[in-house]
């Protein structure tokens, strides 16, 4: 494996010790036209859809005090 692999998420949460190395194609998650891990594209895409919602997203009013 050459030294810019990847460490996996799912193999290295039995031993967290350990880094566990991507397996690439021999992996049922890695997205070969990608060349990334399904879960890494997949937060990938949250990550900017939740920036996307920000952006569009009003800015919200501080609340009020009660009024006594």
């Amino acid at each position: 494996m050459a030294m810019n692999t990847p460490v996996c998420p799912i193999l290295s949460v039995r031993n967290p010790s350990v880094d566990e190395l991507c397996l690439g194609n021999d992996c049922a998650l890695f997205l070969p036209s990608a060349k990334k891990c399904s879960l890494v594209y997949i937060g990938f895409k949250a990550m900017m859809d939740i920036q996307k919602m920000q952006q569009a997203a009003p800015p919200q009013a501080a609340p009020r005090p009660a009024q006594q």
